[in-house]
């Protein structure tokens, strides 16, 4: 026998009475590897704070990216085992994390468990789980799923699995997954024949909505969506449940997983259509589908912000009164972030430059640069440079790559979470791009919803858990680059700044100071930008103690949007939508009337609108209309069934005023000029250039100069484009994707557009015609108004550089520093004024000789 076995047999040590403290159990109680036998401060304040409340069902914890959360999850939840309150359970959005849990836990000394999958046999939960011996690691889909190993709500398939306590860690990236699990999509790649059926069954609804996006749609245009109105989806819900019915089986694997969630309440759900795919998801998701999690004794979610919290209310069912007291700590030992925006200092720092810039440092300086970008056409541009493209098959030996080697340039699509960049593995992270919305939820709801604060909100989240990719721990460093005008545009913006938690606020505010005057020539800011990084990359001290106190004094000097109102919101709606499926039309009312109030002459009040009609749709038909109506005026783009245009007589108000209040949006002059970038550089004719983007742009240009600007036909059949300025209304049609002279069939939509216009509005004598199109010649066959005007590719040329030009001009001083006359000149000047644009940026509709 071993001595020392023996020898502590004999020796016996009495037994403590349990030990449930989650900081005991860490120090008394649990054997860590050397080097993680000690709690931060912050960490050790969390759980003080979490212990006084461990009677709760719901906590929700909020500690920034890189503090620590995985290991107060999981001391958490073995502190509740250690309890008895039974099995426990750590949800990770995927795999990867799963892994870094577990490895993580063994650090520490938690036990741990996953359930194993082994071939030809359906997953089992270890017994260790079952036994409340250890903590399960398990990823959020293996629970939010229709073919749930923890069991499905009036399935027979698997046994309800009690859950005692449970973890949500990055709560944010678990609701995406919620959603999407709660969401049946039915690509027309992956099942043509139920994709046109479908489309077939609401041919005549969706033409309503739009003749010319649903002929787009038949064209197989991914970027033109519809929505499928609720009276319509309601009349036609038992065919649609036939259809999904046919098709449910392992053969359609997203209706096979999918559908048992929402089966319950499709009438309570919205479909969207677009050329590739279409979905059908709910308008809150119905946790009530999975009861280990509905009915699991307490919920603890974790996340870096709470930029979601609308979602973890109408899509996670936490409770408002969480929502609005969660656990917060103090963050003063993260490491250190600098964040750079060469572009916002000097336009010459282009996105191609920096890009070819980042190879240079990762092979001179001898480090990891990591890279971050929302989609593919990002991504080659620097495959082209020389750097390394990480998939999904390859993410585990990149990550190794990391870790094992320096000089390496590695980039990510679209992972914005879910990766530990530790230490060496990334000294310098660049977010190149605007983070990019995949559902057609989402990309409806952007549409729709444009400026709201809401949604802007979400972004800035992602964008915030993007930079805290870098840097995972109080002796971390790493440098942050942000490019791309899109993204650029949107940290530029005043109202946008207020989006992110303090600490990054005065993150960007620092990173901005390194330049503060405006005659420092190119190269003086690559010096200061070069000198910047490398007392950051030496993690120098005097330095590190800078960034403690810059992080430390933010939350006094910088203010986050107040979440209340949202949070209240979501709670209302969660309730509305119970409501409705009981058809409890008093209180649907009273649910949906509060929200009304909360969003009154915001972005979301016509959204909500639209709600409240869907809610409403199948109790009370003709209430349901009235509110569609509403939701119409204001800012939806449903139709109702009927509705009567009304003559419009509406006055604009000086263009130069208007003009001087778009640039007080900005902080910087710079972040005006790259905001006027942006927008030229989507000013292109080509067939291949998508024509949203170009009329997006068309219509940012309108706004930034001063006019009323609006896309009429994301409303209805209406034009592309619509101005208003004091003397004129400009009636816009877009064809950027044209080759050859103006058809027969362009020229009738723009006399189509004048009809609209004529029967929308009082005033004709102000009306102008104008066609972006890159020829001012009719075909032979075609016939054109005499009214109408061409910016063609030559004034287009034009316009684009005098827009630049402006830009130039605004870009010697503040927003806050013009007079209302020293802008009126500038316009003038760039010929942008109202009364001259017609004749300076197009030309009369001619015949071919």
């Amino acid at each position: 026998m071993n001595f020392l076995s023996k020898a502590m047999e004999e020796f016996g040590v009495e037994k403590k009475k349990k030990v449930i403290d989650p900081v005991k159990i860490f120090y008394e109680e649990l054997i860590q590897k050397p080097t993680y036998n000690f709690l931060r401060d912050n960490q050790t304040e969390f759980l003080r704070k979490w212990d006084r409340k461990r009677e709760d069902k719901d906590i929700v914890g909020i500690m920034e990216t890189g503090s620590g959360k995985t290991l107060l999850g999981l001391l958490m939840l073995y502190s509740k085992l250690l309890e008895g309150v039974g099995p426990v359970v750590y949800f990770c959005p995927d795999n990867q994390l799963v892994e870094q849990v577990c490895a993580q836990a063994a650090l520490y000394g938690i036990p741990t468990c996953i359930v194993e999958k082994v071939e030809g046999s359906r997953r089992e939960f270890p017994l260790e789980f079952i036994n409340q011996e250890k903590i399960l690691v398990a990823t959020f889909e293996q629970l939010f799923n229709g073919q749930s190993i923890f069991g499905i709500r009036n399935s027979m398939r698997r046994e309800i699995q009690d859950i005692g306590a449970l973890v949500i860690d990055d709560a944010h990236d678990c609701v995406i997954k919620a959603r999407k699990k709660a969401t049946v999509e039915i690509t027309r790649s992956g099942n043509e024949t139920l994709y046109n059926e479908i489309l077939a069954l609401f041919e005549e609804e969706l033409r309503y909505q739009g003749e010319g996006a649903f002929n787009n749609i038949q064209k197989r245009e991914y970027s033109v969506i519809l929505q499928v109105p609720s009276w319509a989806w309601e009349n036609k819900l038992t065919m649609v449940k036939k259809l999904l019915a046919d098709n449910n089986n392992d053969g359609n694997p997203n209706i096979f997983f999918n559908l048992p969630l929402i089966n319950d309440c499709l009438s309570l759900c919205d479909c969207y259509v677009s050329g590739g795919k279409i979905e059908i998801t709910p308008i809150s998701i119905p946790v009530e589908s999975v009861p280990s999690y509905k009915n699991a004794k307490h919920r603890y979610i974790l996340s870096a912000t709470l930029g979601n919290s609308y979602e973890l209310i109408s899509d996670l069912d936490i409770s408002e009164e969480t929502l609005k007291n969660p656990i917060t700590v103090d963050n003063t030992q993260l490491g250190e972030r600098l964040i750079l925006t060469p572009k916002r200092y000097k336009t010459e720092f282009n996105d191609d430059i920096m890009r070819k810039q980042c190879l240079i440092w990762a092979e001179r300086k001898n480090i990891n640069v990591v890279v971050i970008v929302p989609n593919d056409s990002i991504a080659q541009k620097w495959s082209k440079i020389g750097a390394k493209l990480v998939t999904s098959n390859n993410i585990q030996e990149s990550l190794q790559q990391l870790r094992d080697s320096e000089g390496n340039v590695l980039v990510f699509m679209n992972r914005y979470d879910g990766i530990d960049l530790i230490n060496d593995m990334c000294r310098i992270l660049v977010l190149d791009g605007m983070p990019t919305k995949e559902s057609l939820k989402d990309k409806i709801e952007m549409q729709y919803r444009e400026d709201s604060t809401y949604l802007n909100l979400k972004r800035a989240q992602i964008i915030e858990q993007g930079m805290g990719r870098g840097v995972r721990s109080g002796t971390d460093h790493c440098i942050t680059f942000l490019l791309g005008n899109d993204l650029l545009s949107f940290i530029g913006k005043n109202q946008n700044k207020k989006l992110f938690s303090p600490s990054v606020q005065a993150q960007i505010d620092f990173g901005m100071s390194l330049i503060r005057e405006n005659n420092m020539s190119v190269k003086e800011v690559a010096v200061a930008i070069n000198s910047a990084m490398d007392t950051c990359l030496a993690a120098d001290e005097k330095w590190r103690k800078f960034h403690k106190e810059l992080v430390s004094n933010a939350s006094e000097k910088y203010k986050k949007v107040q979440l209340d109102d949202y949070i209240g919101v979501a709670s209302l709606l969660r309730k509305a939508t119970r409501y409705s499926s009981r058809r409890d039309e008093q209180n649907v009312n009273v649910c949906m009337n509060e929200i009304v109030k909360k969003v009154t002459d915001t972005a979301d009040e016509g959204w909500f609108y639209q709600l409240y009609s869907n809610l409403i749709s199948t109790i009370n038909k003709v209430r349901a209309q009235e509110l569609q109506l509403k939701a119409y005026d204001l800012n939806s783009a449903l139709k109702p069934l009927t509705f009567v245009k009304s003559k419009k007589v509406k006055k604009c108000s000086s263009q130069v005023e208007n003009f001087k209040e778009r640039l007080k949006e900005y902080s910087t002059a710079n972040d005006i000029v790259i905001a006027l970038d942006e927008i030229t550089s989507q000013l292109l004719y080509s067939p291949s250039h998508d024509y949203q983007i170009f009329e997006k742009a068309v219509k940012d240009l309108g706004y930034f100069l001063g006019f009323i600007s609006e896309q009429p036909d994301k409303k209805s059949d209406g034009q592309d484009n619509f101005w208003r300025t004091e003397n004129f209304d400009f009636v816009i049609e877009c064809k950027n994707q044209s080759t050859g002279e103006v058809s027969r069939s362009e020229t009738s939509q723009i006399a189509s557009s004048k009809r609209w216009y004529t029967d929308l509005y009082a005033e004709e004598n102000r009306l102008c015609l104008v066609m972006f199109h890159p020829e001012s010649i009719l075909r032979r066959d075609a016939y054109g108004d005499s009214e109408f005007n061409v910016v063609n590719k030559e004034k287009l040329t034009h316009l684009r550089e005098k827009v630049r030009a402006l830009g130039e001009k605004l870009s010697v001083k503040g927003s806050n520093e013009w007079t209302v006359g020293e802008l009126q000149d500038r316009l003038s000047n760039c010929r942008l004024d109202q009364k001259l644009f017609l004749q300076e940026f197009t030309s009369k509709i001619r015949r071919q000789r």
